[in-house]
């Protein structure tokens, strides 16, 4: 082997512990975030009457979006040049967050965002098939394309909502100390980010399995929540909920028998 190959082999495997390394960090940031920070909320709500900032149905919002976020890191560790949209949707997420955060006049999420995407565009520059990060497939899947732009319009329909009542909720500031309205925002991102991980399962990009997951995942923990406390700040409604659980179980469903066929095909190449 060459001085040359030999160095640029060097540098790759650095450059390839470094993201694994950075991965591995931020899928157990996002954990104790998302997942520490709603269970926390969500026993303040059960075990404390006089608490008010949060609730389950806004809690569980919450995870929806770091679930959609984080799982989009935690989705790199194993083969991640099969798996760039697991980036992309993380990006999403995370983009979602921010303009919540802009529009709804939120600190905590807007700051939080910025955080995240530069963690992200360092996950991207070291990613393997960073140059895939913009590449379509061509591939476009219709029944998920369709799923994804019957929910656009009730969802921005609410996420408007949910950011009119997060401009109006009062200060805002840092550290969970103006939790109520931020919710508000970050309700109105998951509904954002659950339709545009959805179109992006839609467009098939490499390893977008995850992304059916993801949206599918989100809407029906947002819409049981909603049909368990219908009357919940935020909350959808039993009617809304029961139609939030149906599409999320008919985007998995379209999009693991799309998946099986493609393999099925595959296989008989």
């Amino acid at each position: 082997m060459a001085p040359s190959m030999k160095v640029q082999s060097t540098s790759g495997h650095h450059v390839r512990i470094g993201f694994v390394v950075w991965a591995r960090i931020w899928s157990a940031v996002f954990a104790v975030v998302f997942i520490g920070v709603t269970a926390l909320t969500i026993c303040l709500w059960v075990t404390d009457p006089e608490y008010t900032e949060t609730t389950p149905v806004s809690d569980l919002s919450f995870f929806a979006l770091g679930a959609i976020i984080g799982l989009g890191f935690v989705n790199q560790l194993r083969t991640p040049e099969l798996n760039i949209a697991g980036v992309q949707q993380a990006v999403i997420g995370i983009l979602s967050l921010g303009v919540a955060g802009l529009i709804g006049d939120r600190i905590e999420p807007l700051v939080g965002s910025l955080l995240f995407l530069l963690a992200a565009t360092v996950l991207l520059a070291l990613h393997p098939s960073r140059r895939d990060f913009f590449k379509l497939s061509g591939r476009v899947s219709a029944p998920l394309g369709a799923l994804s732009v019957l929910a656009a319009v009730p969802s921005f329909w609410y996420a408007a909502k949910m950011l009119a009542l997060a401009a109006d909720a009062g200060p805002s500031c840092f550290l969970g100390e103006c939790a109520h309205g931020d919710r508000f925002a970050e309700m109105a991102a998951a509904a954002i980010a659950i339709v545009l991980v959805g179109l992006l399962a839609a467009l098939r990009t490499q390893g977008s399995r995850i992304a059916v997951w993801s949206a599918g995942a989100a809407a029906v923990v947002i819409g049981a929540a909603s049909i368990a406390l219908p009357d919940a700040p935020g909350a959808i409604g039993q009617a809304w909920g029961a139609l939030a659980v149906t599409w999320g179980v008919l985007l998995v469903t379209a999009g693991e028998w799309q998946a099986r066929q493609r393999s099925a095909f595959d296989g008989g190449q």
